[in-house]
């Protein structure tokens, strides 16, 4: 069963500087770079919808095959990630639409501006990330978080996490041809737990 995770405090999401920094390549921040920071933060949190669901899976992992109850992965990186875990979590975390209309409005009016909202935003979903990822597991043990991408974890199979969570319904989010989402300031994961 799909479950969303209502984000009614904004509170939680928080932009850490030095992930900002690392986005935009830089080691350390002068007074203006720090200032566009700050005010990029501060726009970003007028604009964003945070908005996260969820569905609980049984999964095995052996010789780098993952088997969830809708999907099937060739992963050696994932496999290891999941080893020993009968159950896992699969989830989509978005900022929203507005997130992409504030980003291409910037791209035309500063290009420059542009770049540092969108490096606050990735910081912003990686701490809606933590968020949602601690909504889910509460007491359970769980392995890191994995995403499509990360290793051979293949982008594909985007599509079967957002089918399995009905994304495109429930939250907007849609996958382009690409294999990219949108909103763009999403992401999908796996978490698996140790029960």
């Amino acid at each position: 069963m799909i479950k969303s995770i209502t984000i009614g405090d904004l509170s939680c999401l928080s932009v850490n500087r030095q992930e900002v920094l690392r986005y935009l390549g830089v080691k350390n921040a002068d007074e203006t770079t720090n200032g566009l920071i700050t005010l990029c933060h501060r726009e970003a949190m007028d604009v964003v919808v945070p908005s996260a669901v969820y569905v609980e899976s049984d999964v095995t992992a052996e010789n780098g095959v993952v088997e969830f109850d809708f999907m099937r992965v060739n992963s050696t990186n994932l496999a290891t990630n999941l080893s020993g875990c009968k159950k896992a979590y699969l989830f989509c975390a978005t900022l929203g639409i507005g997130v992409d209309r504030m980003i291409e409005r910037l791209n035309r009016t500063s290009p420059a501006k542009a770049v540092v909202f969108s490096a606050v935003c990735s910081s912003l979903v990686e701490s809606l990330c933590d968020y949602v990822n601690e909504k889910i597991i509460g007491q359970d043990a769980s392995r890191p978080r994995f995403s499509c991408g990360y290793g051979d974890f293949c982008l594909e199979h985007q599509r079967d996490i957002l089918s399995a969570l009905e994304a495109d319904k429930r939250l907007g989010v849609y996958l382009t041809d690409s294999y990219m989402m949108v909103p763009v300031k999403t992401v999908t994961a796996v978490i698996g737990i140790r029960r």
